[in-house]
């Protein structure tokens, strides 16, 4: 998928779900994490790899599983050479 502009995604990189407590890189997300599906309410956002790591380190959330497989619609533009 990609990245969302609307509010409360507002262009940030990292979703996390409060109701399962997991962490979907939108640059990565597949189908079946169901992002979409997300109450607005349950939505906490992060922009940088260093807040996801500070947020994992706390030990309540984890990462998404499907995300962590890497992108599957995204093709960084390193790799466009």
């Amino acid at each position: 998928m990609a990245k969302r502009w609307r509010p409360p995604f507002n262009f940030k990189r990292y979703c996390g779900d409060t109701a399962t407590m997991l962490v979907h890189d939108l640059v990565c997300e597949k189908p079946d994490c169901h992002v979409s599906t997300f109450e607005d309410e349950q939505i906490t956002m992060w922009d940088s790899e260093e807040e996801v790591a500070e947020v994992f380190a706390g030990g309540e959330w984890s990462q998404c599983q499907l995300c962590e497989s890497g992108a599957l619609y995204f093709t960084p533009r390193e790799e466009l050479k």
